[in-house]
C-alpha cells in the first residue's frame, strides 16, 4: 500500500480513507488485466476520496485514472488527469503518486508527438526517484526512456535502457515492470535482426505474464511473437499467435494492440493464400487510419497493395502503394524531426573488438590472393579496371567506357553523385565504417541501374554512372530519381541505423556536352547545385559555370582580403541576466570589403570554414579580439571576451601554442579569454575530447557554442572542460512558437538544469524581446545575449549598460 504523508489523512473514521485505499489498490492490481475494471474502481476510488477530503487517495486515484484513459488510447483525458493528479500529489508531498503521474505525462506526451516534452518529463521521473531513492521508479523510468528512444529508432540505445531497467526490476522483484521491460528489450532485439533471441525472451515473458493475470501484457507478447515468427518464415505458427492476439486484444478493448495483431494475422493468412486476408488487411489499414499508427498503416497498406496487385487490381494496387511511400516519407520525417526534439546520446562502440573484426577479414582477404597467385596476371588487369574498396571499375576505367559512348551512341546521360553528411559517418564511426557504408552504397547502386548501365567510383565518396541511350534530361533525372530512393533505405553500421541521402548532378549528350571532360565536369556543377539542398537531383544548365566562377572569385578575393588585413572585429554585449551588466563580449569577424562595404558573415563565413583560410583568419580573429581585451581591461579589469573557434582551428597540432603566444604577447590571464567551440567539434569527430583537453590544459574557459543543433549529449556535458553552454537561438525563438509548432520551453529548462547540476554557467543566444529575457532569468538562465541587449557593433559604437531588467509584469 502507498504511504500516505500524516497531513493528508482526512478527519472521518480510518475505515472510511482505508476503503480508498483498497480500491486503489484494487485498481493498480487489475490495470493490465482489466483495464476497464480497473477505470472503473479507480473512479470509485476518486468519487470517494473527494467525499472525504482525501487528497493522497484523491491523487492517486486521478493518477490511476489517467493511465486506465491512456490503455484506452484516449489520451488528451488521460493527460489531464496525470496533470492534476502530479499538481495535487507534490502539493502534499505524495512523491510516488507524483512520480507515476508525471511518467504518466511522458507516456502520453510521446503518444502525441512531443518527444522532447516526454524526454524533460522522464528525466524529471529519474530525478525525483534517484533523490527519494525509489528504485522501483528509477525502474520504469529507464525502462520508458527506452521506449522513447525505440519510437526514435535507436534500437542499441534502447536495448541500453531496457537493460538497466531489468536488472532494477529484478533487484526490486516488481513482476509488472519486469515484464514490461523483457517486452521492449525482445522488441529491441527484434529490430536489431535478433529474431530467433526475442522470440525466446518473448516466451519466457509470456510464462510469467500468464502466471501472474497480466492479460493485456499476454495478447501483447502474442502479437509480438506472430512478429518474430513471420521474419523467421514460421508462417502457420505466427498465425496461431496472430489469432490469439486479435482475440485476446478485442476482449481487452485494446485497440492499439489489436491494430498490430490484426497486421500481422493479415501478413500471415496473405503468406498462406487464406481467403480472409484482404478482409483482415482491409480491417487492419481502416484502424491504423483511425488511430494514426503510421508504422502499421504502412505495413497494412503495403500489404494490401501486393494482395491487389497478385489479384490483378492494379489501380487499388497503386493506390494503397502510393499511400504506403506516403506514410514511409512521413514516418521518416517525423523520426528525424523527433531526433531534433531530444538530445542526442553518445554512441556506444565497441572499437577493440571492431578492430579484430577488420583484422580478421584483412586476414581472409590476404589468404585468398596468395590462393589465387596463379591468377595474378588476371587479377592485376582487373585491379587496374576496378576499385579496391567497391568492386566499381574506377575513374580511368569509366573514362574510356564513357569515351567509347560518347563516338558510338547518339545520345546518353552521365549522373555524378556525391553522398551527403559522408564525413559525419568518417568522423563519428571511424573510417573503417566509412568504407563499409561505401560498399553498400556501391553495391545499392549496382542493382539498381538498368542492366547495360554503367556505376563507377570516382573516389572518396563520389560516384559517376553513364546511362546508356537515354534522350533527354527528364529520362535522365527519373533515372537518378530511383538511385536515390534506393540510397535511402537504412543501412546497418555498428549496430546502429542510418540513412544515407545523395546529391546527383545530371548532364545529358549532346546537350549539356560532346566530350567527356566537358559531360564530367558539367554533372559535378550539376551536384555542386543540387549540394545546396541535399538529397536532391539538379540537371546542368549554363548558369551553373557562372555560380561556380563566382564562388572561385569569392575565395580569391578572401585570400586577398586577408593579406590586405581587410577584416576587423564587431562586438556583442554578454550580460548578466538577474543584473542586465555586461558580463562579456563576444568578438565576430566582419568583411570591409573596399569596394562592396561591409560583407554580412553569411556571404562569406560558410566559404572561410570549408577552406584553409579558417586558420590563419582565426588566428588573426584570436589575436586581434586579445589585443582589444588588453586595452579594455585597463579600465574593466573583470571583463572577458570570448572567440569562436573552428572545429578546423582546434583540430590544429600547434592551436594551443599559438594560443599561449597570444596570452603572453599580451600579458592576459588565461581566464579572461573564452573559446567558442561547437559541439560538432567536441562531439562530431575522432578526438575531439583531446582537441579541448590541450586548450584547456592552458588554463583558458571554454564555451560551448550552439548547443541543442547538433550532436548535444546531456550525458557527457559534465566530462567537458566547459564554463559556459550557449544554447542556439533557434530554440530560444521556439520558446513561444504558435500552434500546431512546438514550443521549446521544456527544452530549453531541461539545458540549463542539466548545465547547473554539471557546474556549467548558461548562455542564453538571440534574445529579442523582454519577454524572453523574463523567462529566462525565472528558469535560472546566467546570461543572455541577443539583439533585445544590442547588435554586434565596433569598439567605438559599444554600449555598456547596464540594462534593465525586464519586470515579472509585461504588458
Amino acid at each position: 500500500m502507498t504511504h500516505t504523508p500524516a497531513h493528508a489523512l482526512p478527519h472521518p473514521a480510518a475505515r472510511s480513507w482505508l476503503d480508498v485505499d483498497r480500491l486503489n489498490d484494487e485498481a493498480d492490481a487489475v490495470l493490465m488485466t482489466s483495464m476497464q475494471r480497473s477505470q472503473d474502481l479507480a473512479s470509485g476510488a476518486l468519487d470517494l476520496a473527494r467525499q472525504l477530503g482525501y487528497e493522497a487517495g484523491e491523487a492517486r486515484a486521478r493518477m490511476l485514472c489517467g493511465y486506465g484513459h491512456f490503455f484506452l488510447a484516449e489520451y488528451p483525458e488521460a493527460l489531464a488527469l496525470f496533470e492534476a493528479s502530479e499538481a495535487q500529489a507534490a502539493r502534499i508531498g505524495a512523491s510516488a503518486t507524483q512520480t507515476r503521474a508525471i511518467n504518466g505525462q511522458a507516456i502520453t506526451f510521446v503518444k502525441q508527438g512531443q518527444y522532447g516534452a516526454a524526454m524533460d518529463r522522464h528525466l524529471r521521473c529519474l530525478q525525483l526517484g534517484q533523490a527519494t531513492g525509489d528504485r522501483l521508479s528509477q525502474a520504469r523510468s529507464l525502462n520508458n526512456i527506452g521506449n522513447l528512444y525505440l519510437d526514435l529508432q535507436e534500437f542499441d540505445t534502447a536495448l541500453s535502457y531496457h537493460q538497466d531497467a531489468l536488472d532494477l526490476a529484478r533487484e526490486t522483484g516488481h513482476d509488472l515492470i519486469l515484464s514490461s521491460a523483457s517486452i521492449n528489450a525482445a522488441l529491441d532485439s527484434h529490430y536489431l535482426g535478433r529474431f530467433e533471441e526475442a522470440l525466446s525472451l518473448n516466451r519466457e515473458t509470456l510464462a510469467r505474464a500468464q502466471a501472474h493475470g497480466y492479460r493485456q501484457h499476454e495478447f501483447l507478447l502474442r502479437a509480438n511473437m506472430a512478429a518474430n515468427l513471420l521474419d523467421l518464415n514460421r508462417v502457420a505458427e505466427a498465425l496461431v499467435e496472430a489469432e490469439c492476439a486479435v482475440r485476446g486484444s478485442e476482449e481487452l478493448g485494446d485497440r492499439e494492440n489489436l491494430c498490430d495483431a490484426l497486421v500481422l494475422l493479415g501478413r500471415a493468412q496473405l503468406a498462406l493464400d487464406a481467403a480472409p486476408a484482404r478482409a483482415t488487411l482491409e480491417r487492419a489499414a481502416a484502424l491504423a487510419d483511425e488511430l494514426a499508427v503510421n508504422f502499421r498503416q504502412i505495413q497494412a497498406h503495403e500489404a494490401l497493395s501486393g494482395l491487389l496487385e497478385a489479384g490483378g487490381d492494379a489501380p487499388g494496387a497503386l493506390r494503397h502503394a502510393r499511400l504506403a511511400a506516403d506514410l514511409e516519407r512521413q514516418a521518416l520525417t517525423e523520426v528525424l524531426q523527433r531526433r531534433t526534439q531530444v538530445t542526442a546520446t553518445q554512441m556506444k562502440l565497441e572499437q577493440l573488438a571492431h578492430r579484430a573484426e577488420q583484422e580478421r577479414l584483412r586476414s581472409a582477404e590476404l589468404t585468398s590472393a596468395n590462393a589465387a597467385l596463379q591468377e595474378v596476371q588476371g587479377q592485376l588487369a582487373h585491379q587496374a579496371r576496378h576499385d579496391a574498396l567497391t568492386g566499381l571499375v574506377n575513374r580511368a576505367a569509366f573514362e574510356v567506357e564513357l569515351q567509347r559512348a560518347v563516338t558510338t551512341t547518339a545520345s546518353l546521360g552521365v549522373l555524378f553523385i556525391d553522398l551527403d553528411h559522408f564525413k559525419q559517418v568518417n568522423d563519428t564511426m571511424g573510417h573503417d565504417m566509412g568504407d563499409q557504408l561505401l560498399v553498400q552504397v556501391a553495391d545499392r547502386l549496382r542493382r539498381t541501374v538498368r542492366e547495360g548501365d554503367l556505376v563507377a567510383r570516382q573516389g572518396g565518396d563520389e560516384f559517376t554512372v553513364l546511362l546508356r541511350g537515354v534522350r533527354s534530361h527528364e529520362e535522365a533525372e527519373l533515372a537518378a530519381q530511383r538511385l536515390l530512393h534506393a540510397l535511402t533505405a537504412p543501412v546497418l553500421l555498428g549496430g546502429r541505423e542510418w540513412t544515407v541521402t545523395a546529391s546527383i548532378g545530371v548532364t545529358v549528350a549532346p546537350l549539356d556536352g560532346q566530350d567527356v571532360r566537358t559531360l564530367q565536369k558539367n554533372a559535378d556543377l550539376a551536384m555542386y547545385h543540387a549540394k545546396q539542398d541535399r538529397h536532391a537531383v539538379r540537371r546542368f544548365h549554363a548558369n551553373l559555370s557562372d555560380s561556380a566562377l563566382e564562388r572561385m572569385e569569392l575565395e580569391q578575393a578572401l585570400r586577398v582580403a586577408l593579406d590586405r588585413e581587410e577584416f576587423c572585429l564587431h562586438y556583442q554585449p554578454i550580460v548578466d541576466t538577474a543584473t542586465g551588466e555586461v558580463r562579456a563580449l563576444e568578438a565576430l569577424v566582419r568583411w570591409q570589403h573596399p569596394e562592396l562595404g561591409l560583407v554580412p558573415p553569411g556571404r562569406f563565413i560558410p566559404l572561410v570554414e570549408s577552406t584553409d583560410l579558417i586558420v590563419p583568419l582565426g588566428e588573426w580573429v584570436l589575436r586581434e579580439a586579445a589585443r582589444q581585451l588588453a586595452t579594455w581591461r585597463q579600465a574593466r579589469p573583470a571583463l572577458r571576451v570570448s572567440v569562436n573557434v573552428a572545429p578546423r582551428q582546434l583540430a590544429q597540432p600547434e592551436f594551443a601554442g599559438v594560443v599561449r603566444a597570444v596570452l603572453d604577447e599580451f600579458q592576459l590571464d588565461p581566464q579572461a579569454l573564452m573559446l567558442e567551440v561547437t559541439e560538432g567539434a567536441v562531439f562530431g569527430g575522432p578526438g575531439g575530447d583531446d582537441h579541448t583537453a590541450r586548450v584547456a590544459s592552458l588554463g583558458l574557459p571554454l564555451a560551448l557554442d550552439d548547443f541543442g543543433t547538433g550532436y548535444s549529449s546531456i550525458s557527457r556535458l559534465h566530462r567537458l572542460p566547459a564554463q559556459w553552454l550557449k544554447i542556439d537561438r533557434s530554440l530560444i525563438q521556439d520558446q513561444d512558437a504558435p500552434p500546431p509548432a512546438r514550443s521549446s520551453r521544456p527544452i530549453v529548462r531541461a539545458l540549463i538544469t542539466f548545465a547547473h547540476e554539471a557546474g556549467v554557467q548558461v548562455v542564453a543566444e538571440g534574445v529579442e524581446r523582454p519577454e524572453q529575457w523574463r523567462d529566462l532569468r525565472e528558469w535560472g538562465c546566467d546570461l543572455i545575449q541577443g539583439y533585445y541587449v544590442s547588435r554586434p557593433c565596433a569598439p567605438a559604437d559599444l554600449t555598456w549598460g547596464p540594462w534593465p531588467v525586464p519586470s515579472g509584469q509585461l504588458g
